[in-house]
């Protein structure tokens, strides 16, 4: 992790743990043209499905529902209560407002489901082996469409079982490709984007300023990355671009993905010995997610001391997201930072018990 210069007296003297990617992360772990990797995780072929390679995950879910319904009446969408609404505005952009959308929260919501829907069965932070028999379920009783959403789980698509599958690579690095397997029929697409150039140019203006600290590249590249996400609200289909595919080969996906489990399991540990009070949520290697009913008082706290917890879904119907702090344990970071995210956490506690203690 690159480290700020050593002036105690700035308010940039210690590291961020967090947030966008620079320019120069995603290089440290390119393992050159060898495309091995990327088609060891990414097979060309899965079962009677083909890979395609969109711009983001939403281009990838457009494009399935395209293929998969043509023309017909509006689909019914189902997706799990935590889905990002902004996200699903933009899917129904895509679609030219044929979708119509239900939330299922519980397993019983399943049985709701009918032979013409389409289920969007989302991999909460992990791949869990026993999804295979839910999913063999729910298309035995209803013969549903299932696509399932690798997003959070991306490095193992291979194992769906459903009938199409999905992924995105920005949130696991600074690529902008998404994997999605479905029939390869004929579809809209166009190569290239707005959002792709102003994502490229907010790692850039992050890369300057974790060269050289300061409140106008701190204030450029954040507001960089607003627009380039405003910019993914576009009618059309993204494909994704030649030298963002390039870059998806070249990845070292093992050495990130190693690197991650061992960031989790500190960060895991620690949390459990010093903090109990939080619930640590299931997880392997994109995020490491706790409830706590403090949860704006700890990320107020950590925001204070540059470490920047990843805020999901604030727009979803999920109660749950009120109490969820979410943290990067991706490959730009070691244990000794996720020590420093549990010393910050660590001492918000210490204050919130002695307020307690005051007030009994």
């Amino acid at each position: 992790m690159e480290r700020f210069p050593d002036t105690p007296n700035s308010r940039y003297s210690k590291p961020t743990v967090g947030g966008i990617f620079s320019s120069s992360d995603h290089d440290r772990f390119c393992i050159g043209n060898s495309s091995a990797q990327f088609e060891t995780f990414f097979p060309a072929v899965i079962r009677d499905t083909n890979r395609n390679l969109y711009e983001t995950g939403i281009d990838a879910l457009a494009a399935i529902l395209f293929e998969h319904a043509g023309h017909q009446v509006p689909i019914t969408l189902w997706t799990a209560e935590n889905f990002c609404r902004e996200s699903l505005k933009r899917l129904s952009t895509k679609l030219k407002n044929r979708l119509r959308f239900e939330t299922y929260r519980s397993s019983e919501d399943f049985q709701k489901i009918g032979p013409t829907d389409v289920l969007l069965y989302l991999h909460y932070n992990r791949f869990d082996p026993a999804s295979k028999d839910v999913i063999s379920s729910i298309r035995h009783r209803s013969n549903a469409t299932i696509v399932e959403d690798f997003v959070q789980a991306p490095l193992d698509i291979a194992k769906f079982s459903g009938d199409f599958a999905l992924n995105s690579l920005r949130k696991f690095s600074s690529v902008d490709v998404a994997v999605a397997y479905h029939k390869n029929r004929q579809r809209p697409t166009i190569g290239q984007t707005r959002y792709r150039i102003l994502r490229k140019k907010a790692e850039m203006a992050k890369t300057a300023f974790l060269q050289n600290p300061s409140e106008e590249l701190e204030q450029s590249f954040l507001k960089l990355g607003r627009e380039s996400d405003d910019a993914l609200v576009v009618a059309e289909i993204a494909s994704a671009h030649p030298s963002e595919v390039d870059r998806a080969m070249a990845f070292d996906f093992v050495s990130a993905r190693n690197i991650r489990r061992e960031n989790h399991a500190s960060l895991a540990e620690q949390i459990a010995t010093r903090l109990p009070e939080m619930e640590i949520l299931p997880g392997e290697y994109m995020y490491l997610m706790v409830n706590t009913r403090h949860r704006d008082r700890y990320r107020a706290d950590l925001f204070a001391q540059r470490v920047f917890p990843v805020i999901h879904w604030s727009d979803s119907e999920c109660n749950q997201v009120k109490s969820l702090l979410s943290f990067h344990i991706d490959q730009r970071y070691s244990t000794s930072d996720m020590e420093r995210v549990v010393e910050v956490m660590a001492s918000t506690c210490d204050q919130l018990s002695k307020t307690f203690n005051n007030e009994v």
